[in-house]
């Protein structure tokens, strides 16, 4: 079964533009207790890549991409294409064209499970856009797909509405309804780690800063007087 939604809940724009500059290494580590970090295998497509948008979701069939083009049609200045596409790879879901009509249209970026091909030319257009993988060969037009629905990308379920954070080093996911926190969170997390940066190029170690030396010791660990029989 298909479905379409055109319309979506999203957080306040002022607030997902404030994600711009957050890492998503450090949007990850306020979010919360579970993954919402996109694994591995989903990469930039060009070094220096980065986003902060609010998810428009595809559920797309391997190896097509007609829906695809629908949901660019959809989708609303600031909006980021988050495409479930089942890690198909073997064939390239969007390239160059379709990314320069997002840009056209204000879109923030994609984020596909799935690949892409024209990398080259969309790094030159600076898009940015996350994939799996590249691949040269076209796809077909005859699926219907569905729209702003619950997907997985990355091994991280998103809904429409959520944030995207994206950058060289991965992208995460932020849930809608808790957007105005992690933002406060993750600001007051950049400035800790900028006053921390500081102490460490003074001389300090983060093993004493952190407690970690404590937790070292409660540890079991055999030093060599001990080995000896």
């Amino acid at each position: 079964m298909h479905t379409v939604n055109p319309d979506i809940e999203r957080p306040d724009r002022e607030v997902v533009a404030a994600f711009e500059g957050v890492p998503s290494s450090i949007a990850s580590d306020v979010t919360g207790n579970v993954r919402f970090a996109m694994d591995s295998g989903i990469k930039p497509v060009y070094e220096g890549a980065d986003l902060a948008g609010t998810a428009v979701t595809v559920k797309a069939e391997p190896g097509d991409n007609l829906v695809i083009h629908k949901a660019i049609t959809m989708a609303e200045p600031g909006d980021v294409l988050v495409i479930d596409a089942n890690g198909y790879v073997e064939t390239g879901h969007l390239g160059e064209l379709m990314c320069a009509s997002c840009k056209a249209n204000d879109l923030a970026g994609i984020v596909i499970d799935g690949a892409i091909r024209d990398r080259l030319d969309i790094a030159e257009m600076e898009f940015p856009v996350y994939a799996r993988g590249v691949h040269p060969q076209g796809p077909l037009k005859q699926n219907a797909g569905s729209i702003n629905v619950t997907v997985t990308c990355g091994n991280v379920a998103v809904d429409p509405g959520d944030v995207l954070v994206g950058d060289d080093e991965g992208v995460t996911v932020v849930p809608r309804a808790e957007a105005e926190r992690v933002l406060e969170a993750a600001k007051e997390k950049m400035t800790a780690e900028k006053n921390t940066r500081e102490r460490v190029e003074d001389g300090e170690y983060l093993f004493e800063m952190k407690g970690y030396d404590k937790l070292y010791e409660e540890l079991d660990v055999v030093g060599p007087e001990d080995s000896v029989q």
